[in-house]
C-alpha cells in the first residue's frame, strides 16, 4: 500500500499557522485509525481513504470503512446486508490498534430507534417523528431563547471563560431535559453522566476503560426509568415533553417499557453530544473568523446556512456502525459475516478526489452544500430539528449580544479524543460585550 503525505492541520478549523508539517499515513498499518495525529485531526486520514481505498478493511481485521458518498447511499438503502445493531464497537486493545469489543447479538432487544431495524425501527420511529418534525419542534423556541440566555448573562458578565463549560455542554443538557420532560436541575448530571458514557464509543479506550462507561450506562437507565415510572403514574395534565408520548405509547402497546426507557437514553445521550459539538465547533469557527462574524452580526438570516456549511465541514459524528448479518459485497469489496462497517459520514462530506467540489461557503452567500453531518436514509437523526434550533438561536443571541468573540491567546481550544464524535473538551473564548 503506498504511503501518502498530506498538510496537517492542527488544533481547529482555521489554524493561525500551519507551519509546513506533514502527516505520513500507512494504509497497511491497522493503528494509523488510532494515531495521535489522526484523532486530533482525521480529515488527511480521510482524504486518504478516499483516493485510495473508499472501502478499506483495517488490515488482519474484519472492520471496513466507507468513506465513498455513493456507497455509503447504497449501504444505508440495503438494511437487510447493513444492519443497525450494534453488534460490536472498536476500541484501543492496548497497543494503540482498533479491535472488536462485543455489545449485544443481532435482535437483541436492547437495539432500539437509532441501533434497530426494520420493521422495528420503524415502529420506533413512527412513536416520535410527528413530535420532532421541523414544525413541531419549532415550539420549542421560546424555551431554548430562554435557556440560552439563562447562560449567555454569566458569559457577558464574566467575558472570559470556557465555553463548553460555561455554555457548550449545558444548554443542549437543559434543552433535552425540556424536551423530554426531566428535571431541569439534573442537566448538570447528566452532562457528567453522558461524558462518561461517552468512552463507550470513542474508540480510543481501552478494555479497562470501557468499565466505567458501562457504569455510567448503568446509572442512566435507572434514572431515565423512575422518570418514565413518574411519567405514567402521573395524570394526563401534569405530563410535559416526550414522556407522555412514551406512557401513552407503553398503554397503547405501541412499545414496551424497556424500550421507551432504551430509546429515551438514545436521546438523552445522542441529543447532548450532537449539540454540544455543533454549538463549539460553530463558536470556534466565529472566534477564528472576524469577518465572518461581522456579516452573520449584520444579516442573521445567514446564520442556519452558516451552520449547514460547518456541519459539512467538521461535523459531530464521524461515523456510525453497521453489522453485516451475512457475506455481502459493497463497492466490489467482498465483506463477510459478522463483520463491522463504519459509515464514515465525516469522510464522505470531504471533497471528491477529482478536487471538483466547490469550496463550502460559511457566509452562506451560495446556500447550505449538501452533507452527511446527520447520516441518511431511514436512519436520517430524528433530533437534527432540535440541533438545528439550539445552535440558531445560540449564535443568533451570542452575536447580537457581542461584538467581538475571540480566541484566548496562549490557551488553544482542546478536543477529548475520539474516532467517533468531534467534541471540545475546552474552548476559552473572550467575548465583548454590545
Amino acid at each position: 500500500m503506498p504511503t501518502l503525505y498530506f498538510d496537517t492541520i492542527l488544533n481547529g478549523i482555521q489554524p493561525d499557522t500551519v507551519g509546513g508539517d506533514v502527516m505520513e499515513l500507512d494504509l497497511g498499518d491497522p493503528r494509523v485509525v488510532l494515531r495521535g495525529d489522526v484523532v486530533a485531526d482525521p480529515r488527511p486520514f480521510y482524504d486518504t481513504l478516499r483516493n485510495e481505498a473508499p472501502v478499506w478493511q483495517i488490515p488482519g481485521q474484519d472492520t471496513f470503512l466507507v468513506s465513498d458518498p455513493i456507497l455509503i447511499r447504497e449501504a444505508v438503502r440495503r438494511p437487510a446486508d447493513f444492519s443497525s445493531n450494534l453488534v460490536s464497537i472498536l476500541h484501543d486493545d492496548g497497543t494503540g490498534c482498533p479491535v472488536p469489543y462485543r455489545m449485544a447479538p443481532f435482535g437483541d432487544p436492547v437495539h432500539v430507534l437509532s441501533t434497530a431495524d426494520p420493521p422495528l425501527h420503524t415502529r420506533h420511529r413512527k412513536l416520535l417523528q410527528s413530535h420532532m418534525s421541523p414544525a413541531t419542534v419549532a415550539a420549542l423556541e421560546p424555551a431554548v431563547i430562554r435557556i440560552v440566555g439563562e447562560y449567555l448573562d454569566p458569559i457577558l458578565d464574566a467575558r472570559t471563560i470556557d465555553f463548553v463549560a460555561a455554555f457548550g455542554d449545558l444548554v443542549p443538557a437543559r434543552t433535552v431535559c425540556e424536551l423530554i420532560g426531566l428535571p431541569p436541575d439534573d442537566a448538570p448530571w447528566i452532562v457528567a453522566t453522558v461524558s462518561a458514557l461517552g468512552a463507550l464509543l470513542d474508540g480510543v479506550t481501552d478494555k479497562h476503560g470501557m468499565g466505567p462507561a458501562v457504569e455510567a450506562v448503568l446509572e442512566l437507565i435507572p434514572y431515565l426509568q423512575r422518570q418514565l415510572d413518574e411519567a405514567q403514574a402521573a395524570p394526563a395534565d401534569e405530563r410535559s415533553g416526550l414522556l407522555p408520548v412514551f406512557a401513552e405509547g407503553i398503554a397503547a402497546g405501541t412499545v414496551n417499557t424497556d424500550e421507551a426507557r432504551d430509546i429515551l437514553l438514545v436521546l438523552v445521550s445522542a441529543g447532548s453530544e450532537t449539540t454540544a459539538s455543533l454549538l463549539a465547533t460553530a463558536v470556534e469557527t466565529l472566534a477564528r473568523d472576524a469577518e465572518l462574524q461581522e456579516q452573520l452580526r449584520r444579516d442573521p438570516a445567514r446564520i442556519p446556512a452558516a451552520l449547514e456549511d460547518i456541519l459539512r465541514t467538521d461535523g459531530p459524528f464521524q461515523f456510525h456502525y453497521r453489522a453485516t448479518p451475512h457475506d455481502t459485497t459493497l463497492g466490489g469489496t467482498s465483506i463477510p459475516a459478522n463483520s463491522r462497517v463504519l459509515l464514515m459520514w465525516a469522510a464522505a462530506n470531504r471533497p471528491s478526489p477529482g478536487g471538483s467540489d466547490e469550496t463550502p461557503d460559511p457566509s452562506g452567500d451560495r446556500g447550505p452544500a449538501p452533507h452527511f453531518a446527520f447520516g441518511k436514509g431511514l436512519h436520517f437523526c430524528i433530533g437534527a430539528p432540535v440541533a438545528r434550533l439550539e445552535a440558531r438561536i445560540a449564535l443568533e443571541q451570542l452575536l447580537a449580544r457581542t461584538t467581538s468573540i475571540a480566541l484566548v491567546p496562549d490557551q488553544p481550544p482542546t478536543l477529548r479524543p475520539s474516532i467517533f464524535i468531534r467534541r471540545h473538551a475546552s474552548l476559552p473564548i473572550v467575548v465583548t460585550p454590545a
